[in-house]
């Protein structure tokens, strides 16, 4: 099923009170951690519970529970039998504690990246296991035994008990910015000329909501294949979403003449075709249509005939004179603004048509065309 399809009510209830839902799996994996406890008690207990609570308790989604718990075992297991080797094997104390801090060091050292939560599990592992450097290794292995737990725990209660998706929060927040951005063009366009509106507050949501689809990139990767092959596009579907965002923070700050009104309102009359397609687009990635819209073919190339039609009839071309006229004056010839103008509304129609590109791409791999299909989006 695509990602974009309609949300099952089970899951739209689900990401609609998920500071709940995610509360009341948190509390239903200690309840397993505790049961388990009760029935066998097994020393060290309280690790599996603090595994649990470090692992669930900052990622509601099933992709990033399972991605944190996978590190957190890899750097256990690694970090535990590098501890227990040492205190089997190493009579000096001095010698052990020398060993463990090139060690850690070194975790340290190449500590980056994607997997840097492993490291840091691995470097601390190793300080808890081997401890004053008693050579029992029992107790390392129990509570390396019950961290491993506390994982499983986590992983089974994320993917099985009102699972939280990433992809449903990646959709709404995607959603939510081409919505932000929809309604700034369309009150831009419907406000006087030198209005004075401020777009802020949208243009930052918008913006906030790009910077949580990054966060959600390695959840996605763990919950979906398909969008896992595209992990590319998915940054570079929020950078184009970041171009998008600075074009529209421009358009407040255009100013023109009343004279010039007439030309504005041309281009104008253009340009709300892009918020319509905008806000098409904000639809059909929310699930409300069931079918991506198309684009005229050569969306671009159309807009910018268009636009400078709209110029050719509308600007009086000044003479020489009139322009070193206006500069000793210190006056800018509109000829120029409304160009400048123009250009903005066709960088805007480019940005919108690489969104379309994007998403038409991610909707195609869902419904597995081949790739020759795999067009942009627009009508043939």
């Amino acid at each position: 099923m695509s990602v974009f399809a309609p949300a099952t009510p089970f899951a739209d209830f689900i990401y609609r009170h998920f500071r709940s839902v995610h509360a009341l799996k948190l509390g239903l994996a200690l309840l397993v951690a505790v049961t388990i406890n009760a029935i066998w008690a097994p020393p060290h207990f309280i690790w599996s519970m603090v595994t649990i609570v470090v692992i669930m308790m900052s990622l509601p989604q099933v992709g990033g529970a399972i991605e944190k718990s996978l590190q957190r075992a890899i750097g256990t297991c690694l970090g535990s039998a590098y501890g227990v080797m040492l205190v089997a094997t190493v009579d000096s104390y001095w010698l052990i504690m020398s060993l463990l801090i090139l060690a850690v060091s070194l975790i340290c050292f190449i500590s980056a990246g994607r997997y840097s939560y492993a490291y840091l599990v691995s470097g601390f592992t190793i300080i808890i296991v081997v401890g004053d450097a008693n050579h029992d290794t029992s107790e390392a292995l129990w509570r390396t035994a019950n961290i491993l737990s506390g994982c499983v725990i986590a992983i089974l209660v994320s993917l099985f008990i009102f699972p939280i998706k990433a992809k449903q929060d990646w959709r709404s927040q995607l959603t939510h910015a081409i919505d932000n951005m929809a309604e700034v063009l369309a009150q831009h366009l419907k406000a006087p000329a030198n209005h004075d509106l401020d777009f802020r507050a949208k243009l930052e949501a918008a913006m906030k909501a790009v910077l949580t689809q990054k966060k959600l990139f390695f959840s996605l990767e763990w919950e979906s294949k398909t969008l896992k092959k595209h992990k590319v596009l998915l940054s570079q579907l929020a950078n184009k979403q970041v171009r998008l965002i600075t074009l529209l923070e421009l358009l407040p700050l255009t100013r023109w003449q009343e004279e010039d009104k007439d030309a504005y309102l041309q281009i104008n009359a253009v340009a709300s075709e892009l918020a319509f397609y905008l806000q098409q687009l904000a639809e059909f990635v929310a699930g409300k249509a069931q079918q991506l819209p198309t684009l005229p073919e050569c969306l671009e190339q159309e807009l910018q005939h268009r636009l400078q039609l709209s110029l050719a009839s509308a600007t009086i071309v000044a003479s020489k004179t009139d322009l070193d006229a206006a500069a000793t004056d210190g006056e800018v010839p509109q000829g120029f603004a409304l160009t400048g103008y123009s250009w903005l509304i066709y960088q805007l129609a480019i940005a919108v048509e690489a969104l379309y590109e994007d998403i038409a791409i991610i909707e195609i791999a869902y419904n597995k065309q081949p790739a020759s299909q795999i067009t942009s989006g627009k009508a043939d």
